[in-house]
């Protein structure tokens, strides 16, 4: 299943939304959306998929998501109330702020912590989630020029943590994704749309006007990763996908990801996530019952 593009209604008061979710099961399907989005968890506890990792959230958590980044968030408990979730969220354009903004020195904290957003990032200072959580709540009854103040200081804050963890191991480019360089865009869009079947470097080479050796330089020249590194790092992502929703066997998830023999599977998954896939299951099993 490929992710969602999750649209919004555009206000016409407002540049950004920021609201507190109350729904007692909180499941967004497996998506993505152009605006960064802040979300704090003030209740509840879940998994939280987010581009090719899997881990649970829980009260207090704290997670900046970059556009385009493809995640899902799913409540563990639907019936009791105990484990409800409820959730502050903001959802903002980088570009609100104009490209000139981002040029100037003292944002580069922020042009940093953007960057890393790209990937996910779980700010794990206790002091920097009670300060934003302070924040957040202020900005659901502030108008006008104070949302904005307040999205700055919240942002100025994140930035600032001496704690933060970034989720993904990669970059999980989706289909959508815009890129400066149209070349590279196309070679995102082949990856996404083929990597489920065999094809060859000679095979995308062809498609951006290059040669196979021309290709390889290319896109390691500005990736700093070999093309065939990438493409099982989204095969790899989208296997976590299928075990996670135990949809299907290791095996399965291995053919249906693009692998072509469960050995080089069972190799490549190692080397990106760290543990075999059956200790993948494993774990995410643990997540859920806890």
């Amino acid at each position: 299943m490929n992710p969602i593009l999750m649209r919004h209604v555009e206000a016409t008061t407002e540049s950004f939304k920021a609201w507190e979710n109350a729904n007692p099961y909180l499941h967004n399907p497996w998506h993505y959306h152009p605006e960064c989005e802040i979300t704090f968890i003030s209740k509840g506890k879940g998994i939280l998929f987010i581009g090719d990792k899997v881990l649970n959230y829980k009260e207090n958590d704290l997670v900046f998501i970059g556009p385009n980044l493809p995640h899902e968030w799913r409540s563990y408990f639907k019936e009791s109330i105990d484990f409800h979730s409820q959730s502050f969220a903001i959802h903002f354009k980088k570009e609100m702020f104009g490209n000139d903004f981002y040029k100037i020195p003292e944002v580069e904290p922020i042009n940093e912590l953007l960057k890393n957003s790209a990937r996910g990032v779980k700010i794990t200072s206790g002091k920097t989630k009670k300060n934003v959580k302070q924040m957040l709540n202020a900005m659901l009854k502030s108008t006008r020029m104070e949302r904005i103040t307040i999205l700055l200081s919240i942002l100025n804050e994140m930035a600032a943590s001496p704690n933060a963890e970034v989720l993904s191991s990669s970059i999980f480019v989706s289909s959508i994704e815009q890129d400066n360089n149209q070349r590279m865009n196309e070679i995102y869009k082949y990856v996404m749309t083929h990597f489920k079947h065999k094809f060859s470097i000679d095979e995308i080479a062809s498609e951006v006007c290059l040669t196979p050796t021309s290709f390889c330089r290319f896109f390691t020249k500005r990736t700093n990763k070999s093309f065939m590194q990438y493409v099982n790092e989204i095969r790899i992502g989208y296997a976590c996908k299928l075990l996670y929703e135990g949809s299907c066997s290791v095996s399965q998830a291995a053919f249906d990801s693009g692998f072509e023999n469960l050995s080089n599977f069972n190799r490549q998954f190692k080397k990106i996530k760290g543990k075999t896939p059956t200790e993948f299951v494993s774990h995410i099993s643990k997540l859920a019952v806890h």
